[in-house]
């Protein structure tokens, strides 16, 4: 049985950067996405933020050390930096508000750092991801909204993933329209679509139908500028 999405591109206007949406089947397949994407921004010579939970941080440190990158020489150049995901939201949120002038400080400030040494930077995190797992969908989407900020005015490309084996799939259609309104680019990850017995087809085809919905719906729309790549293909 293959699933195919609509591989969607949306270009949102005025924006210096761009920030970018990766849907994961799950954490392995997330694992090499993200170590793609730091590799990639090592090697055009980015500057590159890391903000992750402890384990992801050791597995993408390992990576790299697989990968032959000097990770104390990078760090000693200001190349790479990492952050706990963790502490940065236990920053980030005061009385059960996120703080935007607490977001500025401490994340974007490093960020405004690493581009005066590169011009360009790139950054992944993953406190988006903490907060959507937690069920605290509104506070994501207003972080989200903070990065989106932040992507509009800076040369700076961001990267978050969802993990699909995270969420719910009677709620899928909502959480796509949720996740789209906030991202210039969004699509499933095309290359390493190996399906667990856990998942099971039917859970695969049942986001394939709501991913192509959620879509077309946006591609429709008079509001946004879209355009329609070639679909990849789950085996």
């Amino acid at each position: 049985m293959k699933e195919v999405f609509m591989n969607q591109t949306r270009q949102l206007t005025n924006s210096s950067g761009n920030h970018t949406v990766q849907i994961c089947l799950n954490e392995s397949s997330q694992v090499d996405l993200v170590t793609g994407y730091i590799k990639d921004g090592l090697l055009n010579e980015e500057a590159v933020i890391v903000i992750a939970k402890p384990a992801l941080r050791q597995i993408l440190k390992s990576k790299m050390d697989a990968l032959c990158f000097d990770g104390q020489f990078l760090k000693d150049q200001d190349q790479i930096k990492f952050f706990d995901a963790e502490f940065l939201l236990s920053n980030l949120i005061s009385d059960g508000i996120l703080e935007e002038k607490v977001f500025q400080e401490y994340v974007a400030a490093p960020i405004y750092n690493a581009q005066s040494n590169y011009k360009k930077a790139r950054a992944f995190g993953e406190m988006v991801d903490i907060l959507w797992k937690q069920d605290q969908h509104d506070m994501a989407i207003q972080l989200e909204g903070f990065w989106k900020n932040l992507t509009s005015t800076q040369e700076l490309t961001f990267l978050c993933t969802y993990s699909l084996d995270k969420l719910d799939p009677d709620s899928y259609d909502n959480a796509l329209e949720h996740i789209c309104k906030y991202h210039s680019h969004l699509a499933p990850q095309e290359d390493s679509y190996s399906i667990e017995p856990g998942m099971g087809g039917v859970m695969l085809s049942v986001f394939g139908e709501a991913w192509n919905r959620v879509i077309s719906k946006f591609s429709d729309s008079q509001k946004i500028s879209t355009q329609i790549q070639s679909t990849p293909t789950i085996t």
